[in-house]
């Protein structure tokens, strides 16, 4: 199962802006000059817009699927639940609502989730997992965070 790698919601909605204006099928070397990105956060841009089905690359050429044009196409909060539906079926999401589930629990200390981060999803920086899982699901609204209590929570 593909684990998304791209920390803002923002870039991908820009790929996929990008991928509307120029109405065709573009390649990777081409869009790579459109966007002010390294190669590596591109590519992992396109891997995750790819596992959302929100594009299809093939051969090099990068175009936006009917998922695609259905995201733009609609105003914010069905963007949000239509991303809502497709991070479920992507990791770190996937096994995050997983655990919750089989807890039985909505919500989850701080602390002891970055445990099942770690555990589940080596990295050297966990801030940054969090803050992916944050930026993500808080957007889509799958997953919040109550500062005051430190605590993540997942939304049915």
């Amino acid at each position: 199962m593909h684990l998304l790698e791209t920390e803002s919601v923002g870039d991908l909605v820009g790929l996929l802006e990008i991928l509307e204006d120029m109405e065709t099928s573009v390649d990777i070397a081409t869009l790579d000059d459109s966007l002010d990105e390294e190669r590596t956060t591109l590519i992992n841009l396109l891997n995750d817009a790819e596992a959302l089905t929100l594009v299809n690359v093939d051969q090099g050429d990068v175009s936006l699927t009917d998922k695609g044009r259905e995201f733009l196409k609609s105003n914010v909060t069905k963007r949000k639940m239509i991303l809502k539906e497709l991070l479920r079926n992507l990791e770190p999401f996937h096994s995050i609502i997983k655990k919750f589930r089989s807890l039985k629990i909505n919500d989850m200390d701080k602390e002891e989730f970055e445990e099942f981060l770690a555990e589940n999803f080596p990295s050297e920086d966990i801030s940054s997992t969090l803050r992916l899982i944050l930026n993500w699901g808080r957007y889509a609204k799958l997953i919040d965070y109550d500062p005051d209590h430190e605590r993540l929570v997942y939304v049915v």
